[in-house]
């Protein structure tokens, strides 16, 4: 599959959103307005965005009414990732400085909370009352996913639920919202909002499977981040878990995990070296991938189109994409 195929239904609407995404979050303060814009120009997959623009096709398409839920879907999610940023002390995001390297933590925080302000400014101008309530409704949980996951950092007893509901909160969410804005957006009846929510939940959660595949593959100069640094944030993830609950490789990880601040780069390798052996990786793939067919079985109810079938497009990329 060529890369971003799923963008061709919507590429004319995927070409401005650059634009319009710079626009939005313009401030005459330089010392915001400038690692905001490098965020931004840093790009993205913006599948968020797409996923709103594609959704809307199932009911009464209007770009102009349709424009700002993306902008705001893909604002919501930029400043999630300056604040993840923070917390996590990154220096680096997708290659570039991180907002909170360029300006320091504090100005950071007032960053995302600008650019959360701005989203609420497009959505409250755009008028319509439940949308504005279901952005908020899942911002809160997203936040709860978040905290959750800091909670949980080096539990090694966590459960396959606990992560299960991490996730789905931390990330599943917002790719459903995605999904429901679009749709709600253009009037689409409600069996159809529902099953594009039902796939946008799915679709997020083989995301972040893929996610955690991803940070124990991929090296620095393709991810933008050190390679396993999940680990050093202490964050359990599905690779991880499984390793933990094989009978062969827990004992060894559970001492490696045991004193946090003994974690320094060959420790990481070696737990990174103990997930791969004990099939972590496979089986983190395998459940990626049951996610991905129940995430398009829900779009088998919407009549075929174009749009249905950028849809089934971009399910498979998610297992597909190397970052």
């Amino acid at each position: 599959m060529a890369r971003f195929d799923f963008y061709r239904e919507i590429s004319r609407e995927m070409s401005c959103l650059e634009e319009e995404l710079l626009s939005s979050i313009k401030t005459n303060e330089p010392f915001l307005s400038e690692p905001l814009e490098r965020t931004i120009k840093a790009g993205g997959k913006r599948i968020r965005p797409a996923l709103v623009y594609l959704s809307a096709r199932f009911g009464n398409y209007d770009y102009e009414k349709i424009k700002p839920l993306a902008v705001a879907v893909e604002l919501v999610h930029t400043a999630t990732l300056i604040h993840d940023d923070i917390v996590d002390d990154s220096p680096l995001r997708r290659g570039i400085s991180t907002v909170q390297a360029a300006i320091g933590k504090d100005a950071a925080v007032y960053a995302g909370d600008y650019v959360l302000a701005r989203t609420f400014k497009i959505l409250v101008d755009h008028g319509d009352f439940d949308i504005l309530k279901s952005v908020s409704s899942v911002l809160y949980r997203v936040c709860e996913g978040e905290v959750r996951q800091k909670r949980e950092a080096f539990d090694i007893t966590i459960s396959f639920l606990d992560y299960a509901r991490r996730i789905r909160k931390k990330t599943a969410l917002l790719f459903a919202l995605s999904c429901e804005l679009g749709a709600r957006g253009a009037k689409a009846d409600p069996r159809t909002i529902s099953a594009l929510k039902k796939y946008g939940i799915l679709l997020g959660m083989a995301f972040q499977v893929m996610d955690d595949i991803l940070d124990l593959t991929e090296d620095e100069s393709r991810s933008g981040k050190p390679r396993g640094n999940d680990i050093k944030e202490g964050v359990i993830t599905l690779p991880l878990l499984y390793a933990l609950n094989n009978q062969s490789t827990a004992l060894e990880l559970r001492e490696l995990l045991s004193d946090k601040h003994r974690i320094d780069d060959s420790t990481i390798s070696t737990i990174i070296e103990i997930v791969k052996e004990s099939g972590g990786i496979e089986y983190a793939r395998h459940i990626a991938g049951r996610y991905v067919e129940k995430s398009k079985e829900n779009l088998l109810v919407l009549e075929d189109s174009p749009a249905r079938s950028s849809l089934m497009l971009l399910a498979d990329y998610v297992v597909d994409r190397t970052r």
